[in-house]
């Protein structure tokens, strides 16, 4: 489809803390009959296949946005799962609901179906245990993805909605990026009290994902205020 497939130098970093946590606690505790290199090698494994499952939500992003001749640049897998570079505005609200519903509708098909294989492999361990894990976490991606606030695929749909409603793009942004802004806030509060109550990795984990998520939010709310933008569409952005 000529989009450019990318992998970030933090994805990296991503990988082998989500192996060396799947390896050394998640599996062992599930499955404590296994011998120790199989916790590795699944930790592995589980790592590939949960980017595998983000590179999909992010494909369906694109295929959607193609599909409305929004062309799509690259898509980088990165230390918070992914990102597709859209290169432009959706074409109406219409467009941005359905290019923005696409991705956590994939997570959602691939929670079903990994559920669904779980009988199929129930007497092959590893194998259940990479779908039962893989059922959970596309579920959670569907979760956290569908809150609504920007730049998650929840805020651009609470931004199609407003789109619609309005008639007014730069409201919607500006509703869906201040609504951002708060979750970002709360996710702030929420690691820092869990860092406060002895859940210090936990916490600084919540704590960063909010910093992210108010970041980006932030810029969002600071281009529209500097570009503006017209009650129809957008300009065109890398």
């Amino acid at each position: 489809m000529g989009i450019s497939i990318g992998v970030d130098y933090s994805w990296f970093l991503i990988f082998a803390l989500l192996t060396f946590s799947l390896g050394g606690s998640y599996y062992p505790a599930e499955f404590p009959n296994w011998p120790p290199w199989l916790y590795w090698f699944m930790g592995a494994v589980t790592a590939i296949m949960l980017f595998m499952s983000v590179l999909l939500h992010e494909l369906g992003h694109s295929v959607v946005a193609l599909r409305y001749n929004v062309p799509v640049r690259s898509i980088t897998l990165f230390i918070f799962g992914g990102v597709a570079r859209i290169e432009a505005e959706p074409p109406s609200a219409h467009a941005e609901f359905f290019i923005a519903i696409a991705g956590p509708l994939v997570s959602l098909a691939l929670a079903v179906l990994f559920y669904a294989v779980q009988p199929v492999v129930i007497d092959i361990q590893p194998l259940w245990g990479l779908a039962e894990y893989l059922a959970y976490i596309n579920l959670a991606l569907v979760l956290f993805n569908l809150i609504p606030g920007y730049p998650l695929d929840g805020g651009r749909v609470l931004r199609a909605i407003v789109w619609a409603l309005t008639r007014n793009m730069r409201r919607a942004t500006l509703l869906s990026a201040n609504v951002g802004r708060f979750f970002g806030l709360l996710f702030i509060i929420i690691g820092g009290w869990s860092m406060f109550r002895g859940d210090f990795g936990g916490g600084v984990w919540m704590a960063f994902i909010g910093w992210f998520l108010y970041s980006a939010a932030t810029a969002q709310v600071h281009l529209v205020m500097v570009q503006g933008l017209p009650d129809g569409q957008g300009p065109q952005r890398d």
